[in-house]
């Protein structure tokens, strides 16, 4: 086929090298360089640099839906359009430019987790499953038809870990529903609106650490922040520590919320609920380090505590 794959972030790139692979021609459009870094220096779209490299070049496209963006699609005379991360929502003439339609690649079990953020919101509802899905692109966002999905657990990963490993599931999937719409096979299954969630995008404060939660939640929280916008709490001098990998410790009842425990095994601190044991973590201004590296030149004995 002939796609037009509208996508701008890292998790479009293994559908652009899938598409490719499979021998299908490949146009690519994608947001505009936009100011980045310390010098605010114009910064391509990941989709767009590895186009580039790939040899398939991308259009930055500020509105897919006004006059530039429809000449585009015309000029492009895609059979699908394919959308995966793009950041733009969609007008109806921009779905109907290509005879077989308009397909988005989502990262959650839709209807489950709608919106801007379903990585993170899974984890921190404690979701044991999450998953990639394939659905038709309607005016509602993510509320189009679910035509294919794949399942994976949530267990011990980070956001960051789970966008990466469905990625690579979604861009197999995609190839499937391809494969499927020229067989003319293909199965639409309407989402049950009365299972919606929705996912929010996520900011700063979310990774903050509250101790007065179970070692459980506290777990959840940096696995669904890592590695944005990151997860972190206060050391006793009122220094920012970010807080990259642990997981739940058991702990007698007893302690307050945020303080130190034991340094021998990890930086087990007590939660409103058994203790969290961090594994890595950050000072600000300062590298990440093993906890064992930290430890060997930072004061925090046990009875300190952590916050707020």
């Amino acid at each position: 086929m002939r796609v037009a794959l509208l996508a701008s972030a890292d998790f479009a790139l293994p559908v652009l090298e899938a598409l490719l692979t499979a021998g299908h021609e490949v146009v690519v459009g994608t947001q505009p360089s936009r100011p980045a870094g310390r010098g605010q220096k114009p910064q391509s779209t990941p989709v767009a640099l590895r186009a580039a490299v790939v040899g398939a070049g991308s259009t930055e496209l500020e509105d897919v839906n006004s006059a530039e963006g429809l000449h585009f699609l015309t000029e492009a005379r895609p059979d699908l359009i394919v959308v995966v991360a793009f950041g733009q929502k969609l007008g109806a003439a921009v779905r109907a430019a290509a005879p077989w339609g308009c397909v988005n690649l989502h990262p959650s079990l839709l209807p489950r987790w709608r919106g801007a953020a379903p990585v993170p919101a899974a984890i921190l509802a404690g979701d044991k499953h999450t998953g990639v899905c394939v659905i038709e692109v309607v005016e509602r966002m993510d509320a189009g038809d679910v035509l294919a999905s794949r399942r994976t657990t949530t267990a011990g990963k980070t956001a960051g870990e789970l966008l990466v490993e469905l990625a690579e599931a979604g861009a197999a999937l995609l190839l499937e529903v391809i494969d499927s719409m020229a067989r003319g096979d293909l199965r639409r299954v309407p989402q049950d609106e009365t299972q919606v969630t929705r996912a929010r995008k996520l900011v700063p404060d979310d990774g903050r650490i509250r101790w007065e939660h179970s070692g459980e939640e506290v777990d959840r929280r940096v696995r669904a922040t890592t590695p944005r916008p990151g997860a972190f709490t206060q050391l006793p001098d009122g220094v920012r520590l970010g807080i990259l990998a642990g997981q739940p410790a058991v702990c007698e009842r007893g302690h307050l919320p945020g303080e130190v425990l034991d340094r021998d095994d990890g930086l087990v601190v007590a939660c409103g609920k058994d203790a969290y044991r961090i594994l890595r973590l950050q000072r600000e201004g300062r590298r990440p380090l093993d906890v064992t590296d930290y430890l060997r030149g930072t004061p925090l004995p046990p009875g300190s505590r952590l916050g707020p």
